[in-house]
């Protein structure tokens, strides 16, 4: 199946503004997370802590709903949705 995976600030400038990502049917939202992560080298510690969980300050929306890392490996995915991935808020 096809998802996407759409990034904002600083994730867009490492991962893209928009990525599609190729999953197994029944695949997790920590799944295609790790997927990514897999394309960037070093800065995939910007999203996978060292046991390969969601890092906590990761913000991601799902159908509309904020979804916590630690949700992330118990919600399934479909062909076609879309995952949206925010990094912590910063400036002045």
């Amino acid at each position: 199946m096809k998802i996407t995976i759409i990034c904002y600030a600083r994730f867009r400038d490492i991962f893209g503004e928009e990525t599609p990502v190729d999953l197994p049917e029944s695949a997790s939202i920590l799944d295609a997370v790790r997927n990514l992560a897999s394309t960037a080298g070093s800065d995939a510690e910007l999203l996978l802590n060292s046991e390969g969980l969601i890092q906590e300050y990761v913000m991601m929306v799902y159908q509309g709903t904020r979804i916590l890392p630690a949700e992330a490996g118990s919600i399934t995915l479909t062909d076609g949705e879309t995952i949206t991935l925010f990094p912590p808020v910063s400036g002045g």
